[in-house]
């Protein structure tokens, strides 16, 4: 953030503004320039004087949730250890030693050549979206969300008798635009009422909401009933779908339709609660209620995997070469963020023309050294000082290389998971990388019996 030129920080860190303890006036302006961190959430600060008023309507007051979806922590696989001194501290060389070889073993013995790095590329266009391509100057959303809806199609999950969950839906753009597909391929006449149910933890402006509804009436369809359009204000942790509240997830008298769960961009862990969520659902519907409708496809749009949590990640799929406790899944989802994190413009790979090699106590060794690093040799110059001083001592082009191993680690736990709950999964690169970094998404379909 920037920061005034008469001020010494920014709007942000204004709360570290030393204030005068011999100030007689409380409003001097010192403290009138001073922030505090909001007593209600801690994320956010406050100017002093604003600091009464603003907590008598601050957003982030926790509400008491009253619904009967509401099961806290419910979706949760095992318990957070307690904080201790290590807990989000920075990794360290020997952490690096450890768990880089790992990352190594359980790539080439499980993952190299796989399904699960031969991703296919399937960017696909639906074409009843393309008026809304052609008046868009930034696209790449539009594309994403064209490519995904398409997928759906695909797969034959793109029908109006199904109820479209979108998890994390923020503003609900995704079920916006998928509502208008099914009017398209519809040619406006959907035989069922189109339902969508809209999940998320926060209250969020400029919805899509009504514009869903009123998508339809613009757009003509002929159907004698709007879409259905409810939202959950939930944190997926904490979410019940049984208890689904709405009736939207009954099964219709003719036995027709489906839960079809969609996510565009789901952080880490929300992905992770969001399939415990939909299996607790699923168990649940299997063996006590057959009058819910039942769970017939997920595409996840996977991302930010560095927000894994060791509370909701199917870990067990992951012990084969080792027990991993919370701090060494903590710094696997830390390496993960390695391949996107971005080259600054200066930043290149050492040449193989000014060798310095690295021992494995993090010294300097001599350019003939024969020490290798975690099974390579490591290369560096003078040119790249990120090589040289990043504290695990690998190059940035060995960084980015380990970063996509672990994306493929966690999706494989994901993957396996899901498999052995009853589903045929598929891991699909939905948009070229130019459109964006994070471009596979996740999808399931239950195997038929």
């Amino acid at each position: 953030m920037t920061r005034k030129a008469t001020d010494r920080f920014c709007a942000q860190h204004l709360e570290t503004l030393e204030l005068s303890t011999s100030a007689a006036d409380p409003l001097s302006s010192a403290r009138k320039l001073a922030r505090v961190k909001c007593p209600v959430d801690s994320s956010h600060s406050v100017l002093i004087p604003d600091l009464q008023r603003h907590v008598k309507r601050c957003q982030a007051a926790k509400e008491v949730v009253t619904n009967a979806w509401f099961v806290p922590d419910i979706n949760l696989v095992r318990t957070e250890p307690e904080k201790s001194v290590t807990r989000d501290a920075p990794i360290t060389f020997k952490e690096y030693e450890k768990w880089v070889p790992f990352v190594e073993q359980f790539y080439e013995s499980e993952i190299q050549g796989t399904k699960y790095t031969e991703m296919p590329l399937r960017q696909l266009k639906y074409e009843g979206l393309e008026k809304r391509l052609a008046e868009l100057s930034n696209k790449k959303h539009a594309i994403q969300q064209g490519s995904l809806i398409s997928t759906l199609g695909n797969v034959g999950l793109l029908l109006c008798e199904n109820c479209f969950v979108e998890f994390g839906a923020g503003r609900g753009e995704l079920s916006r635009y998928l509502n208008q597909a099914l009017l398209h391929k519809y040619n406006k006449e959907p035989t069922y009422t189109p339902s969508f149910l809209l999940i998320d933890r926060s209250g969020r402006r400029m919805k899509f909401d009504s514009k869903i509804i009123k998508d339809s009436e613009d757009l003509g369809s002929k159907h004698p009933t709007a879409p259905i359009v409810h939202r959950i204000k939930a944190d997926i942790k904490d979410l019940d779908l049984r208890k689904e509240d709405n009736n939207q997830l009954k099964r219709p008298s003719d036995g027709k339709g489906g839960i079809v769960a969609i996510s565009k961009h789901l952080c880490g862990a929300a992905t992770d609660l969001t399939i415990q969520c939909l299996m607790n659902y699923r168990t649940y519907r299997n063996n006590s209620d057959d009058s819910m409708m039942d769970l017939v496809g997920v595409m996840i749009a996977l991302c930010c995997r560095h927000q894994c949590s060791y509370s909701s990640y199917p870990l067990e799929y992951l012990t084969k070469y080792g027990k991993i406790d919370h701090r060494g899944f903590e710094i696997l989802c830390k390496l993960s963020s390695w391949a996107l994190c971005g080259r600054r413009p200066q930043h290149r790979d050492a040449s193989d023309s000014d060798k310095m090699m690295i021992d494995a106590t993090g010294e300097r060794a001599d350019s003939d050294s024969d020490d290798v690093e975690y099974g390579t040799k490591h290369v560096d110059s003078d040119h790249n000082k990120d090589d040289l001083t990043h504290v695990s001592r690998l190059s940035i082009s060995r960084r980015e290389e380990i970063g996509f191993k672990v994306r493929s680690i966690l999706d494989y736990g994901r993957v396996r998971n899901l498999e052995d709950k009853g589903f045929q999964v598929e891991l699909i690169r939905y948009v070229d990388k130019a459109i964006s970094s994070e471009n596979v998404c996740l999808l399931a379909l239950p195997v038929q019996k």
